[in-house]
């Protein structure tokens, strides 16, 4: 790996407002045109004549861009100092987007080093830069990696890893919750906690009695905005009474992790890693609420670690567990940061969606904050091959318009 130095047409567009778009590539948000606040159009074609894939991108208020394709990472240190991350081995494929949640990438800064963790099926690949090069660390093996984020100086990331669980002659291969904390000199996992049994925990708000049914966490999915100083708000998905698995599969053995879509609900609790920070204990874990029957879409950060977020869920049914998700079952909750309270679920209006979209195959949503124009999504849905995508803007979170259909690129040949 080496770091780079010419700034070429991918950098220039990593410095704009990232989104993944049709088939997984990577697009741009650029002022609209003909009345529409915005538009976007595609990613320049990379070094080898590909198309450039989105596995994972900077949100725009992040202080590093930088975005995750299928051989590298391209990242704008100090907001102009380009560096590519290019490891003899990519973590994904030349192709099209495959069943979430991997490969996928997600990243955070701490000590002055940026850190890019890439999910593959089997492990989690680490990465870590500076000012002067990149370079490749021990992996995280059985495991994902869904959200890392630095507190008080300290690296922390949360996924989820496997666990057997036998019964009716059989061992099915789950998934359990995962916290890690991070030295930073050199960069390596100080401690790991996973499982239920090691959780000290607070009923919030809800009383103990309404925390009856939930046995424990499947896995930690993403984490809302908050300050570098306090807590940190995870979103997870329960182990309930009666639902204990996502879908009845043996999914790491077989098919590969679970995708967050694949759970039937969702649970918000808080990890104090600051309590934890002069202790070898488990940080402390107080659960909040249960959204039940949503499985979760996507976050989408507003700014200021104080000033919030927008969590796109999608609403599942018990009975149609094992059914894709629909664009009309999308809803969408506000997190206030602030006041560290999570919205009721609002069903999304899109105003322009194609009416036999809203009853097709939910493929996939991504969506940015901006404070030029505000809201900026993309929604893929697919009702007959190919699939479809249609950039959608919105001012206040609540009311969206489709503003243009994207196209994929052709293949290289």
């Amino acid at each position: 790996m080496d770091a780079s130095t010419p700034i070429d047409p991918l950098f220039l567009a990593l410095a704009q407002p990232v989104l993944r778009g049709p088939e997984g590539q990577a697009v741009t948000v650029t002022p609209g045109t003909g009345g529409a606040a915005i538009g976007a159009r595609l990613w320049p074609r990379d070094d080898q004549g590909g198309a450039v894939y989105a596995w994972g991108h900077a949100a725009p208020q992040d202080s590093v861009p930088w975005l995750a394709s299928q051989r590298r990472v391209w990242a704008l240190l100090d907001g102009h100092r380009p560096l590519t991350v290019a490891p003899a081995t990519g973590w994904g494929w030349n192709g099209g987007s495959p069943e979430a949640p991997y490969p996928s990438v997600v990243s955070a800064q701490v000590g002055g080093l940026t850190v890019f963790f890439a999910n593959t099926a089997q492990q989690v690949r680490v990465f870590a830069a500076d000012a002067e090069q990149a370079v490749e660390l021990e992996p995280v093996d059985d495991a994902q990696i869904f959200a890392a984020w630095s507190c008080a100086g300290q690296l922390w990331t949360a996924g989820m890893t496997s666990r057997l669980v036998a019964g009716g002659g059989k061992d099915f291969d789950f998934s359990q919750a995962l916290l890690l904390r991070w030295n930073t000199r050199p960069l390596a996992v100080a401690a790991r906690w996973q499982g239920r049994d090691l959780w000290r925990v607070n009923e919030l708000v809800t009383s103990a009695a309404g925390w009856s049914d939930v046995l424990g966490v499947e896995a930690w999915l993403t984490a809302l905005p908050g300050a570098e100083s306090g807590p940190r708000w995870l979103l997870g998905a329960p182990i309930t009474r009666g639902v204990h698995d996502p879908l009845d599969y043996p999914y790491w053995l077989l098919l590969g992790p679970p995708a967050p879509d694949d759970y039937m609900a969702l649970l918000l609790a808080r990890v104090d890693g600051l309590a934890a920070a002069a202790a070898s204990e488990p940080p402390p874990l107080t659960l909040m609420r249960v959204l039940d029957g949503f499985s979760l879409v996507g976050c989408c950060g507003m700014g200021g670690s104080a000033d919030g977020a927008l969590v796109f869920t999608a609403r599942r049914e018990l009975e149609n567990a094992y059914n894709s998700c629909q664009p009309s079952q999308l809803h969408v909750s506000r997190w206030d940061g602030a006041a560290a309270q999570l919205g009721a679920p609002q069903p999304l209006s899109i105003a322009g969606l194609p009416p036999q979209a809203a009853q097709a195959m939910l493929c996939d949503f991504d969506a940015i904050y901006h404070p030029a124009f505000g809201y900026a999504a993309t929604l893929t849905w697919e009702e007959e091959a190919p699939a479809a995508t249609a950039l959608l803007h919105s001012r206040d979170g609540r009311q969206w318009q489709v503003v243009q259909r994207l196209e994929p690129a052709p293949q290289a040949h």
